[in-house]
C-alpha cells in the first residue's frame, strides 16, 4: 500500500515539473498540456495560495517549488516506514 502512495506521489511530482516546463513555453494556460496539467495542479496548489495568496513576487510563482518540497518529504517519510 505504501508504494502505491509513493507512486502516486512521484507521478505528482512529474506533472509538477511539466507544468513548470510547459509554463516557460506556452504561458497560455487553455491550450494541451497546461490545461491537463492545471487540472491536476491546482488543487494542490489550493492550499498554498491560501496561506501565501496568490501574490507573485516578481512574476515568479513558489507554489510549485513549495509543493515538491512537501512531496519530496512525504515520499521520504514514506520511505522510512516501508
Amino acid at each position: 500500500m505504501v508504494l502505491v502512495v509513493i507512486s502516486i506521489l512521484k507521478f505528482l511530482q512529474v506533472v509538477i515539473f511539466v507544468d513548470v516546463i510547459a509554463s516557460w513555453l506556452s504561458p497560455d494556460p487553455t491550450t494541451f498540456p497546461r490545461r491537463f496539467t492545471r487540472m491536476i495542479v491546482e488543487p494542490l496548489y489550493a492550499p498554498i495560495y491560501a496561506i501565501l495568496g496568490r501574490s507573485q513576487l516578481g512574476g515568479l510563482d513558489f507554489s510549485p517549488m513549495i509543493m515538491l518540497f512537501l512531496l519530496n518529504y512525504i515520499v521520504g517519510t514514506l520511505n522510512g516506514l516501508g
